[in-house]
This record gives structure tokens, sequence and C-alpha cells, in this order.
């Protein structure tokens, strides 16, 4: 292992995409640092690593602010050259059926999960992380959005009132933070996956064509290679189309 690598902190690293863009940073000579909420239960990530020496699991439930808290002093004064702010959820797979996001059966106790893991949790990360990403080479902060926090391109979409409200409040809570950390070289982006075939596209019940983890993946690492503090900060497709707010 090369102590001089790029380090890069994924959340949600456990399935899905963020287990392939853990793969996708360490087949480029990362350091990575996969985060799962329950690693015990991550079993393909335990796989990666125990096959990759680059790839280390760190416990984190991005929805508690004592894990994001415990996860930051223990990685104090430790630079991070990225921190890629991946987890998120939907909500409820069953909310299609049960309109806990949804006019006529809007749930608070939904609602408040999903805008803590989804808005609160990627900011209270960066704020903690701000030191160690800003001690180190890249100084970078990635934060994936979605198409569905767009207000034009909404149209008539409402089946997942809180997701999508997640992810405009995202947007605008990270154009925040870029304009907060800039001053620190720090380049705060807003990247978007685009459809990608995981659970959490499964659930919303989507059956069209997708791209798969590794396509995704692939096409975010380029993305995030070629950040530059001169980034606009607009939320970019990972196709490099400009997603309108």
């Amino acid at each position: 292992m090369d102590d001089k690598s790029p380090v890069a902190l994924i959340t949600g690293a456990n399935r899905g995409l963020g287990l392939a863009l853990v793969k996708a940073f360490a087949g480029h000579g990362w350091r990575v640092m996969a985060t799962a909420r329950e690693p015990a239960k991550a079993t393909a990530l335990a796989g990666v690593a125990a096959g990759n020496p680059l790839v280390s699991i760190e416990p984190l439930d991005v929805a508690s602010t004592e894990s994001i808290e415990a996860l930051a002093q223990r990685h104090r004064g430790e630079p991070i050259d990225l921190l890629f702010n991946n987890a998120a959820v939907l909500g409820d797979r069953h909310d299609v059926g049960n309109r806990r996001q949804q006019l006529g059966g809007l749930d608070q106790a939904l609602f408040v999960q999903v805008m803590k893991t989804n808005v609160y949790g990627p900011l209270k990360l960066a704020e903690l992380l701000a030191d160690n990403v800003a001690a180190s080479g890249q100084k970078k902060i990635v934060t994936l959005s979605s198409g569905l926090g767009s207000l034009s391109l909404m149209g008539s979409m409402s089946m997942f009132y809180f997701y999508q409200m997640s992810k405009a409040a995202l947007n605008m809570g990270l154009r925040a933070l870029r304009h907060d950390l800039r001053p620190r070289g720090i380049t705060v982006a807003i990247l978007a996956p685009g459809l990608v075939k995981t659970e959490l596209l499964a659930e919303s019940g989507y059956s069209g064509e997708a791209l798969t983890p590794e396509q995704s993946a692939a096409g975010l690492y380029q993305l995030v290679a070629g950040l530059t503090p001169e980034d606009p900060g607009l939320p970019i497709n990972v196709d490099g189309q400009v997603l309108p707010w």
C-alpha cells in the first residue's frame, strides 16, 4: 500500500452504487474508507476489503449525529482527499402502496428519516470532516443529488414527496457549503448518478432502461478526477450534462 495514495471516504458502501464506487476508486489506486451502517451484515463489502488492502470498512449511520461524530473523532487529524456522500434512502419500500410520501398518507416519522439521512447527514459529515479535507492534496467533497430534486424536471412526478424534497434541499445546502468552504480551497461538487439498477431504483417502481452500478461508478469517477476549484458547483449528471434546477 502506498501511503501517498489519495484517500476517499465513501458513505453507503455496502451495496449497489456505493459498493461499485469503492471498487472504482480502489481500482485507480485510492485508499478507500468504505462506510456501512452495519458492517457485520455488509458481506459483499467485506469480500472486497478482504481481497484489497486499499479498502477498509468503517461503521457509520449518516442519520445519527453520534455516529458521525464518532467517525470524525476516530480520524481526527487525518487528511481525506475526497468525502463522497453516497448514502441515501428513498423511504419505506412499500411507500407506493401505503402513500406515506403522497397526499392522503403523509407520515412525519418517514419525513424525518428521509431528511436526516439525505440532507442533514451529508452536511454534518462535511462540517466535521472539513479540516480533514482541507489538510489533503485534492480537497474535494462530492455529494450525489438526483434529477428528482429538480423543479424544472419534476413534471407530474409526485410519488415521493419527501425524497424529492430532500434532494432539492440538499442542492441548496451544498451551494451554501460550497460558498463557505471555498476560501479553504475545498471544492464542493454536486453530481447525479443517472438511473442506476439498484435496490433504491427498484423500490421506486421504475422498470425501464438504467445503467449498471459499475457503469455509473466509472462515469462518476471520471467526473471526480476532473474536478478543479473552478468547478461552477452546478448539479452534473453522470453523462456530463448539467441538471436544471
